[in-house]
């Protein structure tokens, strides 16, 4: 049995990552105890796995059949201030989390180079631009975590194992034992305060990693200046945003090992692009591939959809898709890349309970802002507060309408919400479509 499990086990939330390790404990064959608790609804063919394999749940809530278990799986959605979350770290059993399980199961017979990658911002395309470079070198590539597959429902052995990494999921390790060969920390701003409670939770939750880490953490000089208490005896490599450290970024250059690169070569712009961009080369670099190789090989990466993506010029104005950002931080990083002055943002979204104080500075800059729904309100009201001039639009078409008579030739309009989705949509990527459906029949 892995060491992280004992007694009865109860799978707190049965979302795909719970689903996934089910799955394997089950073809284990391990003698568990089993038992599922979901604060909502089980589907459908959640309950015919469960039924199937006489493993007992229950949904619509956490009842005492949960309480009683010996160990705690927990989703790395249920936040450990919520009811259950403090119940059961108060209750003094074990908890942990389908990743951690993972990492100790893979850790335990060393197969393979395990890269973890978190951040507030960047990790989805940091972690698909190292599969496509690794990938790209014939060797057998996993890339999941908190990005796509759970690594519960890895089978095969991988070369490598690059690993999307939660704040969430990191919150919720039991243990801080070597887990991954090399990390990342590509940036760290406000985000999930609606979950950590306060900054200092979500940064310490973030920098677990690099105590969980055998060779190099890379991560920006700044955090490591200001979190050296969090951060003794770890192994770091630091980067630098300004260009005079042997690993640096800015607009016109990519250093690494104090090698330059220019940023004009690439396909793209940004600097948060170019942040990636850097963390990528310097871990390229790190598993033993050359710089120069790796920065030809970024020209041909594609990146993911809604992440500052331009959808169409129209009557001489530029509109962008940037639904993925659904922070403050992240909003902040793309309006870098405009000319203030003439850009109409499109905001909205659940907030996080963030002070917005950088964002802000930006947004009073801006052309106009344009809210789209009602849930942002401690957003609207700051805006309101200091006279920066706002428009409300009840849904996506009423946005781009207002955007499209405020624009003229030469501005650009930028849907980059700084809140999740859930308030009108499903997810950032069907918000996003929406923007793009209506920017595309635009006539």
């Amino acid at each position: 049995m892995n060491s992280l499990l004992e007694g009865r086990i109860g799978l707190v939330g049965f979302g795909v990552s719970n689903q996934a390790l089910l799955r394997r404990l089950l073809e284990d064959k391990d003698p568990l105890s089993l038992f599922v608790s979901d604060n909502g609804n089980i589907g459908d063919e959640g309950k015919r796995i469960l039924k199937e394999n006489l493993v007992e749940y229950e949904e619509g809530g956490h009842t005492e059949r949960l309480f009683s278990c010996d160990t705690f799986v927990v989703s790395p959605g249920i936040s450990p201030f919520s009811d259950v979350g403090k119940r059961i770290i108060d209750s003094g059993k074990l908890f942990t989390t389908e990743l951690e399980i993972s990492l100790d199961r893979l850790w335990s017979k060393p197969r393979g180079t395990v890269i973890g990658v978190t951040g507030t911002n960047g990790k989805s395309t940091t972690v698909t631009m190292l599969n496509h470079i690794i990938s790209g070198k014939n060797k057998k590539v996993f890339q999941g975590g908190n990005l796509g597959n759970p690594l519960a429902g890895v089978k095969d052995d991988f070369d490598y194992y690059i690993l999307e990494v939660s704040s969430f999921q990191l919150r919720w390790f039991a243990e801080e034992k070597i887990r991954f060969h090399l990390s990342a920390i590509i940036n760290l701003g406000e985000d999930h305060l609606d979950y950590h409670r306060s900054i200092d939770d979500y940064f310490k939750s973030k920098l677990r990693i690099a105590r969980m880490t055998e060779g190099f953490t890379l991560l920006p000089k700044a955090v490591a200046d200001s979190q050296k208490e969090n951060l003794a005896d770890c192994k770091l490599m630091p980067f630098s945003t300004s260009c005079e450290a042997d690993n640096c970024f800015d607009s016109e250059h990519l250093v690494v090992a104090g090698v330059p690169f220019e940023t004009s070569s690439l396909p793209f712009t940004g600097l948060h692009n170019y942040e990636n961009s850097l963390v990528v080369l310097m871990i390229s670099r790190l598993i033993g591939l050359s710089a120069e190789d790796v920065f030809e090989e970024l020209r041909s990466y594609s990146f993911l959809s809604h992440r500052l993506q331009l959808v169409r010029e129209f009557e001489g104005v530029k509109y962008y898709d940037d639904s993925k950002a659904t922070n403050a931080h992240a909003v902040s990083a793309a309006l870098r890349n405009f000319e203030l002055s003439k850009t109409i943002l499109i905001l909205g979204g659940q907030e996080k309970n963030e002070t917005y104080i950088e964002l802000i500075e930006q947004l009073g800059q801006l052309k106009h802002v344009v809210m789209l729904g009602t849930s942002m309100k401690i957003l609207s009201a700051k805006l309101q507060m200091r006279g920066i001039p706002l428009c409300i639009a009840g849904n996506m078409a009423e946005a781009v309408g207002i955007c499209r008579r405020l624009a003229l030739s030469g501005d650009s309009v930028v849907l980059s919400p700084a809140g999740s989705s859930f308030d009108l949509y499903k997810n950032y990527a069907e918000r996003g479509n929406h923007f793009r459906e209506i920017v595309s029949a635009l006539e």
